[in-house]
């Protein structure tokens, strides 16, 4: 009978546990400047630390790539990612991907460039939003016009230049994107979302959804989504 050596005993743990954590491609939004973006390896922005949070507390490796929001969710239901991440949870969504529960709460502002009576109250405004963004559900208008677009950098000039009356956006980065004319615009609340990331029943395990869902619980009741607010 041949037994195994002590050295290759933890030679094996260390490979088993190198394998237990699941290499996963990852969908980051982009455009959203300040808040969350990947380059050089690595998330920046206020939210990276929460999303690396998650990824630890699950033992996942993620593989990032930066796109567009509705190439995202493309990439989400053809299962060419398995994650795609910051996002709202929606109706249209659900029908996509799996929501992993709440990893914080976003407030949605409606943006412009004049003094505009309540928006839920008015009529006939003309909207500005991304492709695929939730922000839609957030206006009252039952014929809205809407002109969608791919940047969100786009949706800033576009009210600048009296294309739009209103732009939806995520209070979080209304300064970011505006930058020192933010004291120019005018806010009005539109509403709040859960926020955190959409995972896809096609490629990933349960266990491993289970996890990550377990982990967003974990990193919510931390300390890092305090420092948001």
């Amino acid at each position: 009978m041949h037994y195994l050596t002590f050295p290759i005993v933890i030679g094996l743990l260390v490979l088993f546990s190198k394998l237990a954590a699941a290499s996963v491609p990852v969908a980051v939004g982009e455009g959203l400047k300040g808040v969350i973006g990947y380059s050089d390896g690595k998330l920046h922005g206020s939210l990276a630390p929460l999303y690396e949070c998650v990824f630890d507390r699950a033992d996942i490796q993620p593989q990032y790539i930066q796109v567009p929001l509705k190439r995202g969710l493309g990439y989400l239901h053809s299962g060419e990612v398995s994650m795609v991440l910051p996002l709202a949870q929606s109706e249209r969504r659900d029908r996509i991907g799996e929501f992993a529960g709440e990893l914080f709460s976003a407030d949605y502002v409606f943006v412009s460039n004049r003094q505009l009576p309540p928006i839920s109250e008015t009529s006939g405004l003309k909207y500005g939003l991304p492709r695929s963004f939730v922000g839609e559900q957030f206006i009252t208008d039952k014929n809205p016009r809407i002109e969608e677009v791919t940047d969100w950098m786009q949706l800033v000039a576009m009210l600048h230049y009296d294309r739009l009356d209103a732009i939806v956006l995520p209070a979080l980065l209304v300064g970011d994107l505006f930058g020192p004319e933010v004291v120019n615009v005018f806010e009005q609340p539109a509403g709040t979302l859960p926020v955190s990331l959409y995972m896809s029943r096609d490629t990933l395990a349960t266990a491993d959804m289970n996890r990550i869902k377990g982990a967003i619980e974990n990193c919510r009741n931390g300390d890092l989504v305090s420092e948001l607010k």
